[in-house]
């Protein structure tokens, strides 16, 4: 694993918000980003009532992604940036489609929209090459999970060319995103969706691929994150955080989920992988991982605070192997001492 040999993206990103930014780093605490998203009319106003909830926690996220699947009058991001918290997005997800193809400007078009309307970080799937396609499609036991890579992939396959969508508008996209302060977060298509599919050919591949754009995105001046890894056994988070750490990016874990056994659990998983990646120095910021990842259903109000709140305990425990006891843990710590005198 070659190194980045870029010292700016080991110290700080910064997710711009309504008030005030975001930062997350290695001398940061570790940040909770909440998923919500709508994929019709129907969840609209359930998904509204999960940022204003959210919004209200003792402990509310950092940040709250847009996962929404469809175009509203009122996009959720629209009202997370007017709740106040940071709002961060997936333009690919919004995109029409006809016969499988991305449009390039309609979907630069959309990310444009989207951080010059306040939204702090935009995940984007620029490692959908046809090389790690053929890797993947070889060797693995799922070729692959990630639901904007995997349009990233079709759009390539039925244009019958190696164009990766996101790589064609990047250079217009990274001067946007430097000029407003947004975070480019380079997300991982190829992450593994079972634990035998962990730290294999593709993933590397993809990590290299990560590593290279994230070289070149934060040489130009904008703030950069990698996203992954997906599902790894205890042994391969080990190794994963390893070639994280050569590489010096900061790292948002998606999971990592340790075992498959745990469906309908896996907000308690995922915060087990995370903290298992943090505790190796691998995870800048979590995304909190509801228990209905791989049910197929649509996470309620309650299952996505039950997510955060998991994933602020591994966030913690985190924090704490890393920069010790806070200010907050000796309150806690004399109060209870108090209550027992």
């Amino acid at each position: 694993m070659r190194p980045c040999g870029i010292a700016v993206m080991a110290l700080i990103a910064t997710i711009p918000g309504p008030r005030g930014p975001v930062r997350v780093g290695r001398a940061q605490p570790v940040r909770v980003m909440a998923l919500i998203g709508s994929t019709s009319r129907r969840d609209q106003l359930s998904e509204e009532e999960k940022i204003y909830r959210l919004c209200g926690m003792n402990d509310a996220p950092d940040v709250i992604s847009d996962l929404s699947l469809r175009v509203s009058a009122k996009p959720l991001w629209r009202r997370i940036v007017e709740a106040g918290i940071p709002a961060a997005t997936l333009p690919i997800y919004t995109v029409q489609r006809s016969d499988m193809r991305v449009d390039r400007s309609e979907l630069l078009e959309q990310a444009l929209e989207q951080i010059e309307g306040g939204v702090g970080m935009i995940t984007i799937h620029p490692t959908a090459v046809q090389d790690i396609i053929d890797v993947a499609r070889a060797d693995r036991n799922v070729s692959w999970t990630s639901r904007g890579g995997g349009i990233v992939i079709r759009d390539l396959l039925s244009r019958g060319s190696t164009s990766n969508a996101y790589l064609d508008i990047l250079p217009d996209l990274i001067p946007a995103a430097r000029r407003l302060g947004a975070t480019i977060s380079i997300g991982a298509t190829f992450r593994s969706a079972t634990i035998l599919d962990a730290n294999d050919r593709a993933q590397r591949l993809e990590f290299l691929a990560q590593i290279d754009l994230a070289r070149q995105i934060a040489a130009d001046g904008c703030s950069v994150m990698i996203e992954g890894p997906g599902h790894a056994a205890p042994g391969a988070i080990r190794e994963l955080a390893e070639q994280m750490l050569q590489a010096g990016c900061l790292i948002m874990p998606l999971g990592p989920i340790p075992t498959d056994l745990a469906i309908g659990q896996d907000h308690i998983s995922a915060a087990i992988g995370s903290t298992l990646l943090g505790l190796e120095g691998a995870a800048h910021m979590i995304a909190a991982v509801t228990r209905e990842e791989h049910t197929g259903g649509v996470p309620d109000i309650e299952a996505t605070i039950e997510a955060v709140q998991a994933t602020r305990v591994a966030a913690r425990v985190i924090d704490l192997h890393r920069h010790g006891p806070s200010e907050e843990d000796f309150r806690h710590i004399m109060r209870l001492v108090l209550d027992h005198r």
